[in-house]
C-alpha cells in the first residue's frame, strides 16, 4: 500500500515524447513543427555561410573565419589520412552535415520538456535522420561506381572480404553491411536526442510529483535542467561529429579499391 501511493503522484502526470503539430495532404502526416524547425536550421546554416562569405579575407582572418577555418582543417585532415587527395569533394559534405545536425541538435535546448515544443529538435523525428542516412548512403554508393567502374562495383560485393570461391558468403555479408549502414547513421542520431527529450519531459515530471508541494520547488528544479541542458548540448555536438566522422569513412571505403579495403 505504501508502494502504491508513493507511486499514485506519477499516475497523473502525462509523459508523452514525439508529439508533433500535424497536417494530411494527400494521404500523407506531415509533422509541421520538423518541417519549420528544419527550414529555420537551414536558414540559420546558410546565414552562417554568408556571413562568412562576406567577412573572408585573405589577410588576417577574424575569429569568426578562424574558427571556421580550425573545423574545415580539422575535416580536411581526417579525409586526407583516410581517403586521400582524392576525398576533397567530401570535405564540403562533412562540414555541411555536421552543422546542419548541430544546429538541429542545439534546439533540444530550447524544450523545457513540454507536450509540445514550439522549436522541436528536427533530428529527435526519425524522419530527419533517416533522410540525410540516405542521402549520404546514395551518395557513396555513386562515389563507388564512379571509382570502381560498374563492372568493379557488382564484383566487390562477390570477391570481398573472403576468396571470390566463397562469392555467396561474400555476397550476403555485404548486402548486410550495406543495409545496416543507413539504420545504424539513423538510429544513432535519433535515439540520443529522443532520449534528450523525454529526458526533459521526465525532468518536468519531477516538479509536479517530488517537488511540487514545495514552496520553491520550481525553483529547485532549474538547476537540474540547466545541468541536463549543458549535457545535452555536449551530446549533440558529439553526435553531429559522429555522423560526419561515418560519413567521410563509408566515403574511404567506397573510394578505396579492394586491395586496400
Amino acid at each position: 500500500m505504501g508502494s502504491g501511493s508513493l507511486l499514485s503522484p506519477l499516475v497523473g502526470i502525462d509523459i508523452s515524447v514525439g508529439d508533433h503539430v500535424q497536417r494530411h495532404v494527400f494521404g500523407l502526416t506531415i509533422n509541421v513543427d520538423i518541417v519549420w524547425a528544419t527550414l529555420i536550421a537551414g536558414i540559420i546554416v546558410i546565414t552562417l555561410g554568408l556571413i562568412l562569405r562576406s567577412k573572408a579575407t585573405s589577410g588576417v582572418p577574424g575569429k569568426f573565419q578562424l574558427l571556421w577555418e580550425m573545423a574545415v582543417g580539422a575535416v580536411q585532415t581526417q579525409v586526407d589520412d583516410s581517403i586521400g587527395p582524392r576525398g576533397a569533394k567530401v570535405v564540403p559534405l562533412a562540414i555541411t552535415l555536421f552543422v546542419f545536425i548541430f544546429t538541429c541538435n542545439l534546439f533540444e535546448v530550447l524544450g523545457i520538456g513540454s507536450k509540445l515544443d514550439w522549436l522541436p529538435a528536427p533530428t529527435s523525428d526519425i524522419n530527419l535522420p533517416l533522410a540525410m542516412a540516405l542521402y549520404v548512403i546514395v551518395m557513396v554508393h555513386r562515389a563507388a561506381i564512379k571509382n570502381r567502374g560498374t563492372g568493379g562495383y557488382f564484383k566487390h560485393y562477390v570477391s570481398q572480404p573472403f576468396s571470390p570461391k566463397l562469392f555467396p558468403v561474400n555476397m550476403f555479408m555485404n548486402v548486410i553491411e550495406e543495409l545496416v549502414k543507413p539504420v545504424t547513421l539513423t538510429l544513432r542520431l535519433f535515439g540520443n536526442l529522443f532520449a534528450g527529450g523525454l529526458m526533459l519531459s521526465l525532468l518536468a515530471a519531477l516538479v509536479i510529483w517530488k517537488l511540487g508541494p514545495v514552496p520553491i520547488g520550481g525553483i529547485l528544479s532549474v538547476p537540474f535542467t540547466l545541468l541536463w541542458k549543458t549535457f545535452d548540448m555536449a551530446i549533440g555536438a558529439i553526435q553531429a561529429f559522429i555522423f560526419a566522422l561515418l560519413t567521410i569513412l563509408y566515403f574511404d571505403t567506397a573510394m578505396a579499391q579492394d586491395e586496400a579495403h
